[in-house]
């Protein structure tokens, strides 16, 4: 691992177990805060991804581990193993003399400890070493959270902030969902919280009220399956549902994450129907999008924001196994606002995928008359009889304050001891 010159500003650290979702989002932020000129440290401890891109930011890849299925219960490393706890103590030491090394001002841990206790084995020793050389420990959590419902949990995690978590970055609109709609226990912690608005990634070149493709302008379906396992459902039905749907003289792309097995991913494609292109997921899916007259997708966090971001026509099939709640509730409230057609997995057939496909193809198009001016801190689509506005600039607004931070933190250093 090569290390940028003391002082590190920041230490991000992110587990991704199945999807890449939360990846991507602390990437975002890795990558503007680079930008804003802090040296930033990203320990990844999830599979490798290609085309990850954190800008500037030293990229440190433990070892990798994932969940074996959508249970999060059992963790392999990249060789599908099991991992045991000789594996787990030497990926910790790794992760510590990481953090000793970079003697950072600011460690910033996606989802801890709203999640990710399968990771305790690490993150309790590096919390704990992180409070020792008093430096700030700051939670980085997406809007809405998957329900708690294992007695105690929810109290477990209000006393873990309590006693080791100095802020709470809540990347969401409170005006939109408020955290305690998926987190009940939320008022406890209230002192602590901060809502960032949205993290999502805009196109430096162009202004974010200047929406990409106008509706004649775009063609074809574009699908983005998720990651691993739980992406076949949603392929399957997708490619038995071209030929049913009044879309099917269009081009369709279906794209699948890294993490889907070689096997199922060739499967696929030699299963695929013609029109249909099959291929890993893309980096430029931002572009692919705002292009497409139509996208199906799972409900995930970083999909649904870059949907209304471009303004995209989409039907959305939440990831709702094993108890998740997450991405059916974000589902639930836009399709109640009408700006996407939502299809439970429940429900997931080749001919209940079509008649959605026909019923989004009848209705109009996004329109631009609800997008906010450059600036505004609210941003979002409108479509013919309703609008949601969010907050989208949790990137720069994150970044901000983890700046600031820092300065009050030298500041305080520099008076403590002086030169």
């Amino acid at each position: 691992m090569k290390i940028r010159k003391h002082p590190v500003n920041v230490f991000i650290y992110v587990q991704h177990l199945l999807g890449i979702g939360h990846l991507r989002r602390a990437s975002l932020l890795a990558k503007t805060m680079d930008k804003a000129g802090m040296s930033v440290l990203f320990a990844s401890g999830g599979r490798p991804v290609s085309y990850l891109d954190v800008g500037n930011a030293e990229l440190f890849q433990l070892p990798a581990l994932h969940a074996a299925d959508n249970s999060f219960k059992v963790l392999k490393d990249i060789n599908e193993s099991i991992v045991d706890d000789e594996w787990k103590e030497k990926r910790k030491e790794l992760l510590l003399s990481a953090f000793r090394e970079a003697q950072p001002d600011v460690l910033l841990i996606e989802m801890f400890p709203f999640g990710r206790r399968q990771m305790r084995f690490e993150l309790d020793p590096l919390i704990a070493l992180a409070k020792s050389m008093d430096i700030p420990v700051i939670s980085s959590i997406r809007d809405i959270l998957t329900t708690h419902k294992t007695p105690g949990k929810s109290e477990w995690i209000i006393d873990r902030v309590q006693k080791d978590i100095d802020h709470v970055l809540v990347h969401g609109d409170p005006d939109f969902v408020p955290l305690e709609d998926s987190f009940p226990l939320a008022a406890k912690i209230k002192n602590k919280i901060i809502y960032t608005g949205y993290v999502v990634e805009h196109d430096q070149n162009r202004d974010p009220s200047d929406r990409t493709s106008s509706p004649e302008d775009r063609k074809g379906v574009l699908v983005s399956a998720g990651g691993g396992a739980v992406a076949l459902p949603l392929a399957e039905a997708v490619i038995k549902a071209k030929d049913l749907s009044t879309l099917n003289n269009v081009p369709w792309r279906l794209l699948l994450g890294n993490n889907l097995p070689d096997q199922e991913f060739n499967d696929i494609v030699k299963r695929a129907p013609d029109g249909i292109i099959v291929e890993r997921n893309r980096p430029d899916f931002c572009r692919l999008l705002s292009t497409t007259q139509l996208s199906i997708s799972q409900a995930g966090y970083n999909t649904v924001m870059e949907t209304l971001m471009t303004e995209t026509p989409a039907i959305v099939v939440p990831f709702s196994a094993d108890g998740q709640s997450e991405q059916t509730d974000r589902a639930q409230k836009l399709a109640n606002a009408g700006v996407l057609s939502l299809l439970s997995e429940a429900d997931l057939t080749p001919e209940n995928l079509a008649k959605k496909i026909n019923e989004a193809v009848q209705k109009p198009l996004f329109s631009k008359s609800g997008s906010s001016k450059s600036g505004s801190s609210k941003s979002g689509p409108s479509k013919s009889g309703s609008k949601v506005k969010v907050d989208v600039h949790g990137t720069d607004k994150t970044t901000l304050f983890i700046k600031e931070l820092i300065e009050k933190r030298h500041k305080k250093r520099d008076i403590q001891c002086p030169k």
